[in-house]
């Protein structure tokens, strides 16, 4: 008796946690309000989009998917309701930042950054070669240093020794 007692009360235990865990959240059973969240970023330090927080009881998603589901309920279109919340969040609420102004730099440093890289690698390459054929043209006699020539009767003795 006191066994399924124990059980019984594990149960509602269970059943209460689960009720209190998902009485915070709000559903996202409508498909454009989903699509649209995935286009917002969520401001509570998780950096995911409004749809894809996994905070429980998130206080910034949670309010933001309600206004989204009020929104679509009353039937705006995408772009009314982006303006709404770009202008009551500022833009940095969107995922991808816009392509004007002070934004449109995360949209072409990463080229920038990438063109740079590639021509820093061109032009040491270029100078490497020039070295290289500096020192051909020299005669092709390349001069050692002191320390490296130790080490290399070093490595020739070493090598001896194992034959």
């Amino acid at each position: 008796m006191r066994n399924r007692l124990n059980l019984r009360s594990k149960l509602l235990l269970a059943i209460a946690l689960t009720v209190v865990m998902v009485q915070g959240t709000v559903p996202l059973t409508n498909e454009r309000v989903r699509r649209l969240g995935d286009q917002l970023q969520c401001k509570c330090g998780c950096f995911a989009s409004i749809t894809g927080c996994n905070m429980i009881n998130c206080h910034f998603s949670d309010p933001v998917r309600i206004q989204l589901l009020k929104m679509v309920e009353e039937g705006r279109s995408d772009d009314q309701i982006f303006a709404e919340m770009v202008r009551v969040y500022g833009k940095e609420i969107m995922m991808k930042p816009p392509a004007e102004g002070f934004y449109l730099l995360s949209w072409v440093m990463p080229f920038v950054g990438i063109a740079g890289g590639l021509g820093l690698i061109y032009l040491l390459l270029q100078s490497w070669r020039k070295r290289s054929a500096a020192a051909a043209a020299e005669g092709g006699q390349v001069v050692e240093s002191a320390e490296l020539s130790r080490y290399k009767d070093r490595i020739e003795k070493d090598l001896s020794d194992l034959e």
